[in-house]
């Protein structure tokens, strides 16, 4: 999630957009960061980590995770929230079809029920046709124009690799052009997430600024 941040940051201030594709080598949850555990919800996990979007509670292991970074001024960056997931999510649909993983979008006019991330879908996510089960999803935010998404995919092991042919796909359909960061650049985002992972994502205060009751501490 640091690393993730780290990279936002970057993207911002370049103008530059980015991505990111990771997976888990152990069970793993994230939060949204306006996510609230009240007494009558379940406590959150030892562990959880708060991310820098929104969102609801994320159960990591087996999926790929992935970051999206778009730099204010951008089409995508200007495009209403709603529009711009569908945008990204179409195109995830397009290049795991291509891989032979069938998906479809849910509708428009879902309620939201205000559970866990994959019990709870939302407009445009997308779902397993054939089980009916949500399979990705994600969440957004903005910040002085600038915009970040982490999006979170269960797959088959095989597709779950960041060095997937799918990958690339995916990523045609969402830039006319792509190149690797350099190793300068890697090094100096890398040396920001650990700035930001041990004064941030490493506290409690981050990870659970509300108290039992929800109210912020």
């Amino acid at each position: 999630m640091a690393l993730d941040e780290a990279l936002f940051h970057w993207s911002s201030a370049t103008g530059l957009a980015a991505a990111r594709f990771y997976h888990w080598d152990t069970p793993a949850v994230t939060v949204g960061y306006f996510h609230r555990t009240a007494e009558q919800d379940l406590p959150l996990p030892a562990g959880a980590v708060r991310r820098y979007t929104g969102g609801g509670l994320v159960e990591h292991g087996a999926d790929l995770t992935f970051v999206l970074t778009l730099p204010a001024g951008s089409d995508a960056a200007l495009a209403a929230a709603a529009a711009r997931y569908r945008w990204i999510h179409e195109r995830l649909a397009t290049a795991l079809a291509g891989a032979g993983l069938m998906t479809v979008l849910e509708p428009p006019g879902l309620p939201r029920g205000g559970g866990p991330c994959f019990s709870d879908p939302v407009p445009w996510d997308l779902r397993d046709p054939r089980s009916g089960v949500k399979i990705g999803g994600g969440a957004q935010r903005r910040s002085r124009g600038a915009v970040i998404h982490q999006g979170s995919v269960r797959l088959p092991e095989a597709l779950r690799d960041p060095g997937a042919e799918w990958i690339g796909d995916f990523l045609k359909g969402l830039a006319r052009s792509r190149a690797p960061l350099d190793a300068v650049v890697r090094e100096s985002v890398t040396a920001d997430a650990l700035d930001r992972e041990s004064g941030r994502y490493g506290s409690a205060a981050w990870n659970r600024p509300w108290n039992s009751s929800g109210k912020r501490v």
